[in-house]
């Protein structure tokens, strides 16, 4: 080791530059800031601290024994700071293992018997083969040799500095563009005294006169306050993000106990406008109803679709809390179905037994008037009713089964399902215009049912007498439309066209309670409104879009008209 020699100013100034920096940086991460993260930053800035009075008091002592008491209280920061600097950054980057109390006794092992040997050196000689007292220039200095502990001490700490300096690296190369302004220069921070400790153990002799260590700790110093007071250390200290997104799939905002924006996942992100939102209160970042965490369902128009969501928030200890907001969009639409459902069963149920009724009457009276006067004319009447009922048998079937809630949807070409429906449906001359050629979710089966029923209303009731009519399909952002350039729906009668048994033309009034149960057992929402040539127009929404191929169709001829 280097000779022990007497110390220039710059020395001098350096180790008390070092001892304000460690002590106004312990002083405020310990007694200002909370949180594990911060407590370690702190204690290992106290034993730099440490370290920084014992070296400086070691040039000023004339006498063995109170030189070895210095050496003692200068290895206690030696030996502290290294291991707490390594707890620091395990804990800083979320890294695993985690240090638990036991684990961290055990680390401490070898740098107790480090303080141990030192103190009962003069005994045998473990941790410095020699320690020499000379005069120079008239003052006293310390000459010292090595002993085989004291390289088992310095690879000790050199392993844990350069466990804590690689995991810092590895978490300012993976992560935020925030946390890189911590991690880097906590890296410069630590780089400076350790590189001049490496060269003072390591150089030749007379290479520096005393220890530099904590003179680089003094200008490493500077670099780590930037991370704390600029960058933020001891306000924004990040988890481990793996650790929560692998638990976790829902949107996850972790905040510090001042309910800061720590950390988020690729989910949260697209709730987030801000570029850089790390810092910012989450109250600033979301709307209130997710930030407050109240459990309630809210709805939010996210990208021109409404979507539901449902946020809370767990406290995590020494951190502050993470706030967790699922996207609880397809259980509404499922509840709704099923509210829906029951609302159309019962419904169901009323039609059912109002449209039965009547052509039983009409079966049950004119029996009743064969049988009492004999005359078999009557019979002739009964014929209608039962094809009335037939007819109202099979509509009711249907609607009973276009009304369960489709369970597996497909990514279905909206326009080329049109022109296969259109073909089912005898449209005399009427037209059927594809405007675009979107995708969605479907069951395709249930679609073409929903559409050929559209179409026929179209034709049957939207033309005037002898003329023509042309239905048109399109998308928009969250669904599709049929629109017909007809008579139309008078406004006031919008809000019965869906309903059971409504007809204008003497139907079972059927048809459209059925679209709309096909609607609404994919979770869709149905309306009726102008379209832009005065016809009826039927939007449906809340439909889930599918970004499917793009080509052209070829015209198709139908027995009934010509699709373009």
């Amino acid at each position: 080791m280097p000779l022990a020699t007497p110390v220039s100013l710059p020395f001098l100034v350096g180790y008390v530059a070092a001892m304000v920096v460690a002590g106004g940086l312990s002083g405020y991460c310990l007694y200002r800031r909370s949180g594990r993260v911060s407590g370690a930053f702190g204690l290992t800035m106290v034993a730099v601290f440490s370290w920084s009075v014992g070296a400086l008091g070691r040039t000023a002592v004339s006498t063995e024994a109170v030189w070895y008491a210095l050496t003692l209280v200068m290895y206690t920061g030696v030996v502290g700071a290294t291991v707490l600097f390594f707890v620091f950054t395990v804990r800083y980057t979320g890294s695993k293992p985690r240090v638990t109390g036991r684990q961290l006794a055990g680390l401490f092992v070898v740098p107790a018997l480090s303080l141990l040997l030192l103190a009962t050196n003069p005994v045998h000689g473990l941790f410095f083969a020699g320690v020499e007292r000379s005069t120079m220039a008239g003052t006293v200095v310390f000459e010292t040799t090595a002993g085989p502990w004291f390289w088992v001490h310095s690879l000790y700490s050199y392993a844990l500095l350069g466990g804590g300096t690689l995991l810092l690296v590895r978490f300012a190369a993976g992560n935020r563009s925030h946390y890189r302004r911590q991690a880097l220069p906590l890296l410069f921070g630590v780089a400076l005294p350790w590189g001049t400790n490496v060269a003072y153990v390591f150089g030749p002799a007379g290479g520096f006169p005393v220890d530099p260590t904590p003179v680089g700790f003094a200008l490493g110093g500077v670099f780590i306050a930037y991370a704390v007071f600029r960058a933020r250390l001891t306000d924004l200290t990040p988890i481990a993000r793996s650790s929560v997104v692998d638990a976790i799939d829902d949107a996850v905002f972790v905040l510090d106990d001042r309910r800061r924006l720590v950390d988020f996942n690729t989910a949260a992100a697209s709730l987030l406008d801000a570029d850089d939102p790390v810092g910012e209160e989450i109250s600033d970042l979301l709307p209130a109803a997710l930030s407050d965490a109240d459990g309630e369902a809210t709805s939010l128009d996210t990208s021109g679709t409404e979507r539901w969501y449902r946020s809370r928030e767990v406290p995590i200890e020494g951190i502050g809390s993470v706030l967790l907001v699922s996207d609880v969009t397809e259980r509404m639409r499922r509840r709704r179905q099923l509210r829906e459902q029951n609302e159309r069963l019962e419904e169901f149920t009323r039609v059912a037994a109002h449209d039965l009724r009547n052509p039983l009457n009409a079966i049950t009276g004119y029996t009743e008037l064969a049988r009492e006067t004999g005359e078999v004319s009557y019979l002739e009447q009964v014929d209608p009713a039962t094809d009335r009922m037939e007819t109202l048998v099979d509509d009711l079937l249907t609607l009973g089964e276009e009304g369960q809630v489709v369970e597996e949807t497909e990514p279905v070409p909206v326009a080329e399902v049109a022109e296969r429906a259109w073909a089912n449906v005898e449209t005399d001359d009427a037209t059927l215009q594809a405007v675009d050629d979107g995708w969605i979710l479907a069951d395709e089966t249930r679609l073409m049912n929903l559409l050929e029923k559209l179409f026929r209303n179209c034709v049957e009731h939207g033309a005037d007498d002898g003329d023509s009519v042309t239905v048109r399909i399109g998308m928009f952002s969250d669904g599709f439309f049929v629109a017909d350039d007809g008579i139309g729906i008078p406004t006031d009668a919008r809000a019965d066209v869906f309903d059971y048994g409504y007809s204008t033309h003497g139907g079972t009034g059927l048809g459209l309670p059925v679209v709309r149960s096909i609607a609404v057992a994919h979770g869709w929402e149905v309306s009726v409104t102008d379209s832009d040539t005065g016809g009826a127009r039927f939007e449906f929404r809340s439909v889930q879009l599918h970004a499917g191929p793009q080509r052209e169709r070829p015209d198709v001829d139908t027995p009934w008209g010509r699709t373009k």
